[in-house]
């Protein structure tokens, strides 16, 4: 899949605020440890379902949102996507993630305007790399 074009967003300042969205706790524990192996200043917000993320979003003041969404597609109640299509409408860069990427899912995340579908790493030793393909797909520079 290729990515959106990411011109229009505004470069955040540090440290990038991440918003995180998986069912699965660990994922956050594991990219955490990837995104400080990037060694950019940074900072994560995490939910495990998308009602759990739009409270976050919604109770956050201004200068705490988010400024780009890593959101997996297979979660309980409502799905990776819905969220992805709210979060896009709010102007929130979102990527998606999965253990299985394919072309149907790949099209559905570029309907939803999604930046793009990032397959997650099989292994924690991947998160490094996983992280790092996040980190290229937003306008952030560190300012470090």
């Amino acid at each position: 899949m290729t990515a959106i074009p990411t011109s229009s967003w505004p470069i955040p300042p540090a440290p990038l605020r991440i918003l995180v969205v998986d069912d699965n706790p660990r994922e956050f524990i594991l990219l955490e440890q990837g995104f400080a192996s990037c060694g950019i200043s940074f900072s994560l917000l995490t939910a495990t379902t998308a009602i759990l993320a739009l409270a976050e979003i919604t109770m956050a003041d201004r200068d705490e949102l988010p400024h780009v969404a890593v959101v997996d597609i297979n979660m309980p109640l409502v799905s990776g996507f819905d969220l992805a299509t709210h979060l896009v409408n709010q102007h929130l860069p979102t990527i998606l993630v999965s253990v299985q990427v394919d072309v149907w899912r790949s099209e559905h995340a570029r309907a939803v305007g999604a930046l793009n579908l990032l397959a997650k790493p099989t292994h924690a030793d991947g998160y490094d790399v996983f992280a790092a393909q996040i980190l290229n797909l937003i306008p952030y520079r560190d300012s470090r």
